[in-house]
């Protein structure tokens, strides 16, 4: 576990679980990158829409052990990335893959967002698109929903993306799940003993985003930011909104 995870467990003791789980993630995410061909070009989609098929099965056989998994459960998933038929730019819109498996679906869905990862990330590095604007609310790279937006100076509103730790711009007034500019159906929500963080929920679609101060990003990832203000999701869920893309931990609806 890093130094700054620790830390952030000494400031937030109550959420000692999903940070120490999100540091599991980050074990595997080393050991898949280093399985990963050096060569980045081989992860463009249109070549290869997993990971490469000399790479599956040590890729899997890491997020077995990290995960504690039995192997065998992963196996379908092997043999579709083996066989060409599992496309992981899917996943972002959420389309499950159709294969055999024994998972409920919330299940595969996790499992899926924690495996495809490392993918999205090496995505990410290559693509020419990082950085740019995100048109109708969505990643250019992977066209994920977003989990977080923070304002800049100008002002100017940036979205983040929990698939592939994309960034950029979106129009500063306006939801950017449904692209409702009519502000009389935005809400602002700012539950007490939570600086720094507040959430925008939307009544025309009934989601919500949550917004992080751009200082608190200087001090940790959007990632920690996102699980950091883990409250915030219970607040806005239990008044009927809706998050659309996992947080770090794979997570939509928070028990």
């Amino acid at each position: 576990m890093s130094v700054e995870i620790e830390k952030l467990i000494e400031q937030w003791p109550h959420l000692k679980e999903p940070f120490e789980f999100y540091a599991r993630w980050q074990q595997f995410q080393r050991e898949a990158d280093a399985i990963l061909p050096k060569n980045r070009t081989t992860l463009v989609p249109a070549e290869s829409k997993s990971y490469p098929k000399d790479s599956v099965d040590s890729v899997l056989d890491s997020f077995a052990t990290v995960f504690n998994l039995p192997k065998e459960a992963l196996e379908p998933l092997a043999q579709a990335m083996q066989a060409g038929d599992f496309d992981f730019m899917r996943l972002p819109l959420d389309e499950l893959p159709d294969v055999s498996h024994e998972l409920t679906e919330g299940e595969l869905a996790k499992i899926l967002f924690f495996l495809s990862r490392p993918w999205f990330l090496r995505l990410r590095e290559i693509c020419v698109l990082e950085g740019g604007a995100w048109e109708d609310g969505r990643c250019p790279v992977c066209s994920a929903r977003p989990v977080l937006s923070s304002i800049e100076e100008g002002p100017q509103r940036r979205l983040h993306c929990s698939w592939c730790g994309s960034s950029g711009t979106f129009r500063f007034l306006g939801c950017p799940n449904c692209g409702t500019e009519n502000t009389t159906k935005l809400t602002t929500l700012t539950p007490e003993g939570e600086p720094g963080f507040r959430v925008i929920a939307c009544d025309a679609c009934k989601t919500y985003v949550k917004v992080v101060d751009s200082s608190l990003l200087k001090a940790m990832t959007p990632d920690l930011a996102d699980l950091a203000s883990l409250p915030l999701d219970i607040v806005a869920q239990e008044k009927g909104y809706a998050r659309q893309a996992p947080n770090p931990i794979g997570m939509k609806k928070i028990p």
